[in-house]
């Protein structure tokens, strides 16, 4: 239910997430509970957040950051382990299956964003790294029409945080054209809000805004 937009560029990331979560009752799971909060955590090298169900996320990454001691190689086994208790509590359910987990590092060259999800081959959970000026969209309603040219604009225009001379120039770039994307899709999907927090990160320092986002851009 959740609704990332995160980018790759060559020396920085940003990433964008949504604040509605919904929550699978116990044993009934055609029912959710539904509130507003951040979906955004923080760890010693960056960010982490994921797509799915929220317990299923929120509880690999406490494993990871409390049991795993914060290394990446658990991550991986932590997104299994959680699942696996979540199945066990309610049951198969896709929003369970599909869970995944985005995270961000510092490195030489700039902030990594890197993906752990479940290979359907092999039926075990592993990570990637993307690319540079790769752009990410993890969303559940995939009817995206009403922001597709705002989406390309933002996929052939990437700016690195080097090509901005000030900080506060790169940052409010990246939010008026996200901020555009949520107001528009969340329309659309009803699991989403319009609201969401956003977080940049460089080689050396990260940046982090709540944006309530009730502007109409239509």
């Amino acid at each position: 239910m959740t609704f990332i937009v995160a980018i790759q560029l060559r020396d920085s990331i940003v990433i964008a997430i949504d604040n509605k979560h919904l929550l699978l009752k116990d044993k009934k799971l055609d029912e959710y509970q539904e509130y507003e909060d951040s979906k955004l955590y923080a760890w010693h090298s960056g960010i982490i957040t994921g797509t799915g169900e929220h317990y299923v996320i929120d509880k690999a990454i406490r494993l990871f950051i409390n049991n795993a001691e914060s290394d990446l190689e658990k991550l991986p086994a932590c997104l299994n382990i959680s699942r696996q208790i979540r199945e066990m509590e309610v049951g198969q359910h896709e929003q369970i299956q599909l869970s995944k987990i985005l995270y961000s590092s510092y490195s030489e060259n700039g902030a990594k964003l890197f993906a752990v999800e479940l290979n359907e081959e092999s039926g075990l959970y592993q990570t990637s790294e993307f690319k540079e000026n790769d752009l990410i969209i993890w969303l559940f309603n995939q009817n995206i029409q009403s922001i597709t040219e705002h989406l390309k604009t933002l996929y052939a225009n990437p700016r690195p945080r080097s090509s901005f001379t000030r900080v506060e120039d790169w940052i409010d770039y990246y939010i008026s054209a996200i901020a555009k994307i949520y107001e528009k899709q969340s329309h659309i999907d009803s699991w989403m809000s319009s609201s969401f927090d956003i977080f940049f990160q460089t080689k050396d320092h990260y940046f982090y805004q709540y944006i309530e986002n009730n502007r109409n851009f239509i």
